[in-house]
């Protein structure tokens, strides 16, 4: 008797355990396993150094793109077109570039999505440590240099611009997400970045 609710126990918790291991996105996407990067390519640093286990408090922070502010984070109108309509407060920075440019990891991290996010069209979205993360998003189809799983360095190329999603035209959606969206100016600004 007491063997049959081990069997039990031992289908029922890898179950439990891949279900835990959704991402926070709520996209389910096949996990890589991801190639062993030493820290000096990651620059990453000891905690002991103001970072954690993957993210140098030192660590360069860069600009994704070099263009102009289109549209800040905070209230805006809808947008609508034939994928859906736009939120009225908008999460996150968009940058006016031209599709095709390159986007850059704006800091060390690990990919944690890279894939298409519906109404956010093609996304990719990594994983700095300490709850860090930014997001990417309208990219340019099929144009992720990045998979789930792969290490990045600041200044990365990770996709191309594009247009896809709920958009009016060719940008970069710069989201920075610390458990809730954040304003990525203030964020940026603090790590010697200015918008």
């Amino acid at each position: 008797m007491p063997l049959r609710p081990l069997v039990i126990l031992g289908i029922a918790v890898p179950a439990l355990v891949g279900i835990a291991a959704l991402p926070a996105h709520g996209i389910v996407t096949p996990l890589v396993k991801a190639e062993e990067v030493a820290p000096a390519q990651l620059n990453a640093g000891p905690a002991t150094n103001g970072g954690n286990y993957m993210h140098d408090a030192n660590a360069p922070w860069i600009r994704p793109v070099t263009a102009k502010v289109t549209s800040p984070y905070g209230p805006r109108r809808v947008i609508c077109n034939t994928v859906g309509c736009s939120n009225t407060f908008h999460d996150g920075v968009d940058f006016g570039s031209a599709c095709g440019t390159p986007i850059k990891a704006i800091s060390p991290g690990r990919v944690t999505f890279s894939g298409n996010a519906g109404s956010f069209g093609e996304r990719v979205i990594i994983d700095h440590g300490s709850g860090v993360e930014s997001l990417y998003g309208h990219a340019q189809t099929g144009s992720q240099k990045v998979s789930v799983g792969d290490l990045v360095k600041a200044g990365t190329i990770i996709a191309n611009v594009g247009a896809t999603g709920v958009v009016t035209g060719c940008h970069l959606d710069l989201k920075i997400r610390i458990s809730v969206y954040i304003d990525p100016g203030p964020f940026l600004a603090a790590r010697g970045i200015a918008l």
